[in-house]
């Protein structure tokens, strides 16, 4: 028998592991985006710091809150169904954002909410995709599964307020949260 591959990219010779981390890359991009577009456009509309800052309370205040919960739903219940209703919350969620602000409706408060119910969304998610994104992988090549996933999803971090600047500027936010529903879909 021969020894497997000690490769950090070796997991990616799995079909099934290459599609969910892509896939997990553009959707954690996509959130990336919308975080970063709406505290511009919090600033934008209010002119406060504070309410800016209340963005990055509002998508993270849900993984604090839901972090235990979602781990026990993910542990007990189907992750495919959970991943992909709360995908598909977040979808709606963003799709009224998108439309809200690219209809000159959205204001602080309905930015706020949305992206609450977003970061709950991806709160709930993040776990069981955690779980699920190394299933297809042969057990001894995990650890490299595991430093792929940390790597796409720190890149994401990077990359998604950078593409949220470029389109921000050029068409402004309500494209950066339709951009967001594209990448939700994605994954």
């Amino acid at each position: 028998m021969s020894q497997p591959s000690t490769s950090l990219w070796s997991p990616l010779r799995q079909p099934a592991f290459r599609g969910l981390w892509v896939c997990g890359g553009v959707f954690f991009i996509g959130s990336g985006m919308q975080t970063m577009a709406a505290a511009w456009l919090m600033v934008e509309l209010t002119g406060s710091s504070f309410l800016a800052a209340l963005v990055q309370t509002a998508v993270f205040m849900p993984m604090f809150l839901l972090a235990l919960p979602a781990g026990v739903l993910a542990d007990t219940t189907d992750r495919r169904r959970l991943i992909s209703g709360a995908l598909l919350a977040q979808v709606g969620a963003s799709a009224l954002l998108t439309l809200l602000v690219l209809g000159g409706w959205g204001g602080p408060a309905s930015v706020l909410f949305l992206v609450f119910i977003c970061g709950c969304c991806t709160a709930v998610l993040t776990p069981a995709w955690n779980s699920s994104v190394i299933d297809p992988v042969p057990r001894d090549e995990w650890p490299q599964a595991i430093t792929a996933v940390s790597i796409a999803y720190n890149a994401a971090r990077a990359i998604g307020p950078t593409l949220a600047g470029l389109v921000f500027a050029q068409l402004g936010a309500g494209w950066v949260f339709a951009v967001t529903v594209t990448t939700t879909l994605v994954m």
